[in-house]
This record gives C-alpha cells, sequence and structure tokens, in this order.
C-alpha cells in the first residue's frame, strides 16, 4: 500500500489528526492503521472523558478551551449525512480540592487560569460548604471551581471522529504495525502484521500507551509507559446536590455518572506495564473511605463494577509530546504522553499536527515548548500541582 501520510495509532488523537488533515483536502492520501476498531483495550473507552481548563500550563488550558468548544458542537459538526453523534456533553464543572497542603500551589494556578480567560472561582472553606453543602470541609484549605468545564462519553466520540474522518476519505486499515523501517534519515515504510507493507512520505505515532514499542522500530527512544488505573461505578443510597467532577490533591477522583458516580483513586505505587485486571479489595479498603469522607452521604454505597484502562505516562513531565522527531528522522511527527489528558486535548492536539504538516508550523496555538527536543535536553515541562 501506498500513501502521503501514514498515521500509526486509530485512537482518538490518531482519529482527531486525521480529521483534520481530512479538513485540509488531504484525505484520499491518508491511511491510518488500528489494531481493532472496537478499541477493546484502548485507552479513550476506558476513561472518565473530563475537560477541564484548571491547568497551570498556558498551553494545557488553551488545548482544553478549544476542546470544550470543540466538543460542545460536536453532535452537529460531525454529523454525517445528517446523522448527529452524540456524546452525552455535560457541563457541569470541574472542583479542585486542596487536602494536603498545595493550597500556595492551587491560589497561584488560579490566578494563572483567570489571566488565561477562565472562569473560576477560588473557594475558602466556608465558601465551599455553602456551594456544595454536601462536602466534608474539615481537612480543605481551599479549592478552585469552574463551572464552565465539563466531561462527554469518549467512546461515542473515539467513534464519532473515527466516522467523520472516514466520510471526508481517510482510509482505515485493522491491522497491527509490527515493524517501522526508514534508512536514518527518512521513515520509508510500516510493516504489518498479516504481511503488508504501507510506504509514505510523512508517518505520525498515535499510538497511546504502545508509543513507545513503537517508536523503538525505527530508533525514536519515547519515554512513554503504559500506567494502569482503575475506575469503578458505584450507585449512591442517597441523593446530593449536583456536584462536579471533584479532583483532590489525596489523588481522589470522581464525577456524577447517570445514576451514580465514576471515579477512582489511583495507586501510583504500582509499576507501570499492561495490567487489565483489577485489584480484589481496591475500592473497598481506598477508594470507598476516601468517597465516604470528602462526601458523608456517599458512605453507603454499592459498587457496580471495576475497569482497567492504562494512562500513556510521559515519565519526564507528564506533558503531551507534540510535533516533528527534530534532530532525528524529521518526516516522523509525533503526538504521544499524554498521561491521562489524551481525550480533552485530542481536538488541539490533531489540529496543531495537521498545521505542522500542511502548513509547515503551528498557526493558531503554539505548542513548541510540548515538541520532541526537551525530552532528549532533559528539559522537563510538566504541570504544578494536581495534575
Amino acid at each position: 500500500m501506498r500513501s502521503d501520510i501514514l498515521i500509526i495509532g486509530g485512537g482518538i488523537v490518531g482519529s482527531s489528526i486525521a480529521y483534520y488533515l481530512a479538513l485540509r483536502g488531504r484525505s484520499g492520501d491518508i491511511i491510518v492503521v488500528e489494531p481493532d476498531p472496537t478499541y477493546a483495550l484502548a485507552a479513550t473507552p476506558r476513561g472518565n472523558g473530563g475537560i477541564r481548563q484548571l491547568f497551570s500550563l498556558p498551553e494545557n488550558i488553551a488545548m482544553a478551551r478549544y476542546g470544550l468548544s470543540f466538543f460542545r458542537q460536536f453532535e452537529t459538526e460531525m454529523a454525517v449525512d445528517g446523522d448527529p453523534v452524540p456524546i452525552g456533553f455535560r457541563r457541569q464543572g470541574y472542583l479542585f480540592i486542596s487536602d494536603r497542603g498545595g493550597d500556595r500551589q492551587m491560589e497561584q494556578n488560579f490566578r494563572l487560569q483567570i489571566a488565561n480567560e477562565v472562569r473560576a472561582d477560588c473557594l475558602d472553606r466556608e465558601a465551599l460548604h455553602a456551594r456544595f453543602p454536601s462536602l466534608c470541609t474539615d481537612d480543605v484549605a481551599l479549592a478552585v471551581h469552574s463551572p464552565d468545564d465539563a466531561w462527554i462519553d469518549p467512546y461515542a466520540a473515539l467513534q464519532g471522529f473515527r466516522r467523520k474522518a472516514r466520510s471526508l476519505g481517510v482510509r482505515y486499515v485493522t491491522d497491527k504495525v509490527v515493524d517501522w523501517q526508514g534508512d536514518g534519515r527518512l521513515a520509508k515504510r510500516a510493516t504489518l502484521a498479516s504481511g503488508e507493507t504501507v510506504d509514505a512520505d510523512i508517518h505520525v505515532l498515535a499510538a497511546g500507551a504502545w508509543s513507545a514499542d513503537i517508536g523503538a522500530m525505527i530508533g525514536l527512544k519515547l519515554p512513554v509507559e503504559p500506567m494502569a488505573r482503575e475506575t469503578h461505578f458505584f450507585l449512591p443510597a442517597v441523593e446530593t446536590e449536583p456536584l462536579p467532577f471533584i479532583k483532590t490533591e489525596s489523588h481522589l477522583a470522581f464525577r456524577p455518572e447517570g445514576r451514580g458516580f465514576a471515579g477512582g483513586m489511583p495507586d501510583w505505587s504500582v509499576s507501570a506495564g499492561w495490567n487489565f485486571d483489577a485489584s480484589a479489595d481496591g475500592f473497598e479498603k481506598i477508594v470507598w473511605p476516601a468517597v465516604a469522607h470528602r462526601v458523608p452521604a456517599l458512605e453507603t454505597l454499592k459498587l457496580e463494577r471495576t475497569w482497567v484502562g492504562h494512562y500513556a505516562r510521559n515519565t519526564l513531565d507528564l506533558s503531551a509530546i507534540i510535533g516533528a522527531w527534530t534532530g532525528g528522522i524529521e518526516n516522523v511527527y509525533m503526538a504521544v504522553g499524554f498521561s491521562g489528558h489524551g481525550i480533552m486535548h485530542a481536538p488541539a492536539a490533531g489540529r496543531a499536527v495537521a498545521e505542522l504538516i500542511a502548513d509547515g508550523g503551528f498557526q493558531t496555538l503554539d505548542l513548541s515548548r510540548f515538541g520532541w527536543s526537551r525530552v532528549p535536553n532533559a528539559q522537563p515541562y510538566g504541570e504544578q500541582g494536581i495534575v
């Protein structure tokens, strides 16, 4: 097979890149290689789908703002033949809670967010209790509430991107890259598990937590590893006021989902690697007590199910790597290592990579500080406070 552009990875980031390239008239020249069109083990369908502007890096704030705008219009803008794509866009806000001594950093981040046009409130203990009376605030120094933030059904969004890209002429190939070859100056082709090869002029790596293994085939050493994270869906016995997506410095993160809540509390002591087996008692011993402490009304609840997904964790700084492989093989581009932010940043990342390829540089949002060069130079550019 031959194409102008090969995209390795057809998840939400790879499909966003394909979509934005197709909008620029390149659709007939794009092949996306994705091993599983059901995305059974992919990160996106197993994520919580949050979109929030509460970051400490201006680029992450801007990317999330664009994602909010994009996903708000997704249902109609991504329609194919008049068939809309509902993604359950729910604007119910985010709430960051300082409960581990990081209140100065959170307040500093808040001032930066306000300076970058985020609509948010910094709440002391009394104001937080008044706004969300079901919360326990005894150990809270302060909180930041961003009412415009939202969440979506990530699987619906992923399939919507894929369907729209295909309607614009992008070709998806169900196969797995088993070798990636070049001549040291240019990437040439990818060999697939079926024995087929794909030759292309431009190669894009967007394979999520699998990216490091694929990059190594062509000598690209990425600091990206799969990090397992459990998510639980649980039903409360009593109702509370409508709650936002809650994230705390103690790593608790959960949000409303239908009649219940979805979320968890990652165990950062777990080694990196692939593990789809849920722990036997992680919810009962760790998550349930944390949820009940923060929202006492949820002390009585019923765990419905637990699943495991994997962050594409960038071990350098937990920030995405977006751009060309500068100093390496420069017809290779990448959008990898989003460390849990891939869903919310996929629209902006897709637009940015399409601009790099089509225009030779960023046009609407300068993401150069997320470029490859910081990796070999060991110059982290990461978030401060809650990541």
